[in-house]
C-alpha cells in the first residue's frame, strides 16, 4: 500500500461552490487516516493530523467521529467490510472455511501489519479499544453466529467456535510463527468441529 500523502482539496474552490460533498471530505479524511496509520502507527495519528492531510477541517471530522482511531478505524473497515461479509456456504464447515478465507485474502502484509499495531495499540487506548470492539469485533462476532444460526446452532455454541477459530487465527497472525494458508484454515475448522 501506497504511504504516500493523499490529495489535498484545493482551497482556492470558486467563490459560491458551497461546501465540499460530505462523501468527498468522509473519503479524504479516510484515506489520509489510513496513510497516517500505516506511516506512523495508529497510536500516533491525532485529529489535527488528518484535518491537516486531507485539507477537511477539524470540525468536521469531529462532526463524524469522536477520535482519531474511529476515523482510522473506520476507514480500515471501509476497505475491508466487503471482502469479508459472511457468505454462506452449503454447511456450517464451508461458510466457517470460507468466511477465514476471506479475512485472510483481504489482510495482505501492510493490513496485517497495520492490524496488528492497532490490537496492540488498543491495549493502551480506550478510545481504540473501543473502536476496535465496537467496529470490528462486535459486528463480525454478531455477523458470525447468525450465520452459524441458520445451520441449527446455539449462539452460544456458535460464539464459542467463532471463539476457538478467530483465536487461532489471531494468534497466528499476531505471532507469524507460521503463514495463514488456505489449508491450515481447513485443517482448524475440521478440528473444532
Amino acid at each position: 500500500m501506497s504511504t504516500a500523502s493523499p490529495a489535498r482539496v484545493s482551497s482556492t474552490a470558486p467563490a459560491g461552490s458551497g461546501r465540499r460533498r460530505s462523501q468527498e471530505a468522509t473519503d479524504l479524511a479516510r484515506a489520509a487516516a489510513l496513510t497516517l496509520a500505516y506511516d506512523l502507527g495508529p497510536e500516533r495519528v491525532t485529529m489535527e493530523a488528518i484535518a491537516s492531510h486531507s485539507g477537511v477541517a477539524k470540525t468536521t471530522l469531529y462532526r463524524r467521529w469522536n477520535s482519531a482511531a474511529a476515523v482510522i478505524m473506520d476507514a480500515f473497515l471501509s476497505e475491508l467490510t466487503p471482502r469479508i461479509a459472511y457468505r454462506a456456504g452449503e454447511n456450517v464447515r464451508q461458510t466457517l472455511i470460507l468466511a477465514l478465507q476471506d479475512l485472510s485474502h483481504a489482510l495482505d502484509d501492510s493490513r496485517r501489519r497495520l492490524l496488528r499495531h492497532m490490537i496492540a495499540a488498543a491495549q493502551s487506548s480506550p478510545s481504540l479499544e473501543q473502536a476496535f470492539w465496537e467496529r470490528w469485533i462486535e459486528p463480525r462476532r454478531k455477523a458470525g453466529i447468525a450465520a452459524l444460526e441458520q445451520f441449527g446452532a446455539h449462539a452460544e455454541t456458535g460464539g464459542r467456535i467463532l471463539d476457538l477459530l478467530y483465536g487461532a487465527f489471531y494468534y497466528r497472525m499476531l505471532i507469524p510463527y507460521a503463514p495463514i494458508t488456505d489449508t491450515w484454515i481447513e485443517q482448524i475448522v475440521d478440528q473444532v468441529l
